[in-house]
């Protein structure tokens, strides 16, 4: 009898409380991304593209320089004496998918963003390159990549936060060249 009315006086005592869900305040992007006016773009290579690395390069240089021009926020300058924010582009891959003893490379762009007056990191940006077999086609996803990197760095001049791709991923592409339908 006395754990009974202990345990309803306990639930009139919670039921009576004030449990107000705490509104978390947005994480500020650092204030270089909605202040700085000049950047300046440097790459970083493409060491996981093999024998194949110079091409690699210039085709991300080249199509992230043009995105980047497009984008209005920054201008780009030649030295990065002149410049706000020093980026640097290069290109990456990670071991995956290692069941049954076989693995491939994943390889992502990466966009290493540093304020030119202190020599800080202020962020690092990260981008899946799906894969290809067509020099078009790899042109096309490295594109589709920069377009991503873009969207992020908008997203930081703003004053946010990009989303994070394992907690709020990117809507999946409706079309798809392998299916997994009718399989179990």
């Amino acid at each position: 009898m006395k754990h009974r009315i202990t345990l309803i006086a306990l639930i009139m005592l919670i039921s009576s409380m004030n449990l107000s869900a705490q509104t978390l305040a947005p994480i500020p992007a650092p204030s270089q991304f909605a202040t700085a006016r000049t950047a300046f773009l440097a790459s970083g290579s493409a060491p996981a593209a093999g024998p194949r690395q110079a091409l690699v390069t210039q085709m991300v240089y080249s199509s992230f320089y043009r995105s980047f021009s497009a984008m209005g926020k920054y201008r780009l300058v030649t030295a990065p004496a002149d410049a706000e924010l020093s980026m640097v582009l290069s290109t990456d891959s990670f071991v995956s998918d290692t069941t049954n003893g076989n693995s491939f490379a994943s390889p992502y762009l990466r966009l290493e963003i540093y304020d030119t007056k202190t020599h800080t990191l202020l962020w690092t940006l990260d981008e899946p390159i799906e894969g290809a077999f067509r020099e078009k086609t790899f042109q096309r996803n490295i594109d589709d990549s920069v377009a991503a990197l873009i969207g992020d760095l908008k997203t930081l001049a703003s004053g946010n936060i990009p989303a994070d791709p394992v907690t709020n991923p990117r809507p999946e592409p409706t079309k798809k060249r392998f299916s997994n339908e009718g399989k179990k």
